[in-house]
């Protein structure tokens, strides 16, 4: 389904309420399956990724789909390894692609019988019953922390618990703490020091929880806001102390002159009237890969050069994102590179322009969501296969024209 995004001027008033972040939720699903709790999840995560998830838990099937979410397959592989069933894991044809062999290893040290049924490294895996034992591992932090986060998860219920020794650069660090704090919560004893993380041996315990608003999914409406003149707008239950490292964004976009005030109901954010756009902009999102979309496009929009770094594995999300924001932003009149492997730069030129063609998205639903919001600057933007927003934002575009945008499907 093609969408088509239009908007008639530069600012926006709205009143967002975000989905819950899919990451909490995901790892508060995983809990509740293992430990069998009945307390209530509230402000459950509406994404694709997370009701794949929950079907997946629920089925007594012999062949489970993981369908398109990194962290659903990786959460589902270790968590079948201690439920005494005979079970085929597979997943969608791109995420068939993407290497499990790290996480493969970890698990077979602890004990699990998987077996690979096509090719070596990658789904679909056989998972047959085996005890896990308590075991000390070494995990390449460099390829991804949701193998680590999938590990720990299980923890609690490996004979003796684990002791996971991180090796090389830690690059989503955010995301092991967030898994050791809903642990914590959850009343498991986690430890995490010196890029060691130890796990004893124990239970999860029912205890109520409300999933808190999605950061990443905050980072469009913060690109709406910098790419908008005197917009304001309330994000809906938006924390400062949040789990999410992806809350870094508010710090972060005042240096693209959008100030964020905290309340009781949550954020208010809003474009500095009097900002002087800066001529250069740097950050590492060495923690917060997921921002680096939306941040580019507005750097894109306001005309300001600027260095991405610290974006190491972003050719391995939904798609090669280096490669989809340089063809689309050209598209558009805007020069980028994807320097030494991990270093995003755009440059500043003769400015955004309105592109005739739909904006490809690659099956990324980051790339989606980035392109609509350029319509504040270039008037409109047509976008392809719109609909893979709902793998972790479903309610965008009706978002969007809550906020003034209208939307065209066909």
């Amino acid at each position: 389904m093609i969408a088509e995004i239009f908007h008639s001027g530069e600012s926006v008033s709205a009143s967002v309420s975000l989905p819950g972040s899919k990451s909490i939720c995901n790892r508060v699903l995983i809990i509740h399956a293992l430990g069998k709790l009945t307390s209530s999840i509230n402000n459950i995560s509406e994404a694709n990724d997370t009701a794949e998830l929950q079907a997946a838990l629920n089925s007594h099937a012999d062949e489970i789909n993981a369908g398109e979410g990194g962290t659903t397959l990786r959460f589902l592989l270790a968590y079948f390894c201690l439920t005494g069933r005979s079970v085929v894991l597979t997943a969608s044809e791109p995420m068939k692609k993407r290497p499990v062999a790290n996480l493969v290893d970890a698990l077979c040290q602890l004990g699990a019988s998987i077996e690979y049924l096509e090719e070596a490294g990658k789904l679909p895996v056989r998972i047959t019953p085996s005890e896990l034992k308590g075991n000390s591992i070494i995990v390449d932090g460099s390829i991804s922390s949701q193998f680590i986060s999938a590990l720990m998860l299980i923890g609690p219920y490996v004979k003796g618990g684990i002791t996971i020794h991180i090796t090389g650069e830690i690059l989503s660090l955010p995301y092991i703490q967030m898994t050791q704090n809903v642990m914590n919560y959850f009343g498991a004893s986690v430890s995490f020091e010196d890029a060691t993380v130890r796990i004893e041996e124990g239970n999860y315990a029912n205890r109520e929880i409300t999933i808190e608003p999605d950061w990443s999914a905050a980072s469009y409406w913060y690109e709406i806001a910098a790419l908008g003149n005197n917009s304001e707008i309330r994000l809906s239950g938006l924390r400062k102390d949040s789990l999410q490292g992806d809350s870094i964004l508010s710090e972060m976009m005042k240096q693209l002159g959008v100030t964020t005030t905290f309340e009781e109901s949550g954020a208010l954010i809003q474009k500095q009237s009097s900002f002087n756009i800066p001529s250069y902009f740097i950050h590492d999102f060495i923690g917060c890969p997921d921002l680096g979309p939306a941040v580019a496009a507005v750097c894109a929009g306001l005309n300001i050069t600027a260095d991405l770094t610290g974006l190491k594995n972003f050719r391995l999300k939904e798609s090669d994102r280096a490669s989809s924001l340089q063809r689309e932003l050209y598209n558009m009149n805007v020069k980028t590179d994807f320097c030494g492997g991990s270093k995003f730069k755009l440059y500043s030129g003769s400015g955004i322009r309105k592109y005739n063609r739909p904006v490809k998205t690659y099956n990324d639903h980051r790339i989606a969501m980035t392109f609509a919001c350029l319509a504040l600057k270039t008037g409109s933007v047509t976008i392809e296969d719109s609909e893979v927003v709902k793998k972790s934002y479903p309610g965008f575009y009706s978002d969007l024209e809550r906020a003034g945008f209208r939307v065209e499907f066909r």
